[in-house]
């Protein structure tokens, strides 16, 4: 990956195609490209960073909202049955009311969708859920620390190239005198 950049057209098809895979299918190694095309390739690396960091935040912020739902859950069971509770209408507005009902829950299932479940098919249902977004959360994370590695090795390539024109600007500078 870190070792060559992908030719203008296969640029998204070769994004986690492995530097020999890239050198057959046309792949530039990053010694040979320019600086105009290593900096391309940053741009593009830092955009997928950028987005991988979005897209693993939003499912561990979702896998939170399942772990809150779990524990609700827990608190209903039979003793609870008639006792005061407060009731959230809004994230910070909530208004007191009587739980009716302890057996049965009303579940987002996604889409708009909602089912009526029993308390322990929930609680399964939010279990499955919670460890789905685990999963592809630590995947994501598995391919971000990939892309971020990539990212760092483009780097310091660029910083190479830029201190060899220096020194090939140098030399020129001096052989003129």
């Amino acid at each position: 990956q870190a070792d060559s950049i992908p030719s203008p057209q296969k640029a998204g098809a070769m994004a986690d195609a492995s530097a020999a895979e890239q050198a057959e299918e046309g792949g530039i190694p990053l010694s040979q490209a320019s600086l105009q095309q290593l900096n391309a390739v940053k741009q593009q690396l830092e955009q997928e960073v950028r987005s991988l960091l979005n897209n693993q935040a939003a499912l561990r912020e979702a896998e939170a909202r399942f772990q809150a739902s779990i524990e609700s859950l827990k608190s209903l069971c039979p003793e609870n049955n008639g006792k005061a509770m407060l009731i959230p209408l809004t994230s910070s507005l909530y208004i007191d009311g009587h739980m009716t009902e302890t057996k049965k829950v009303t579940v987002d299932v996604g889409t708009g969708y909602y089912i009526e479940m029993s308390v322990e098919r929930a609680h399964k249902f939010c279990s499955r859920r919670c460890k789905l977004l685990s999963d592809n959360a630590s995947k994501v994370e598995g391919v971000l620390k990939d892309k971020k590695k990539s990212l760092e090795q483009l780097q310091i390539t660029m910083q190479q190239k830029m201190y060899m024109l220096q020194q090939q600007q140098e030399a020129a500078k001096s052989e003129e005198r």
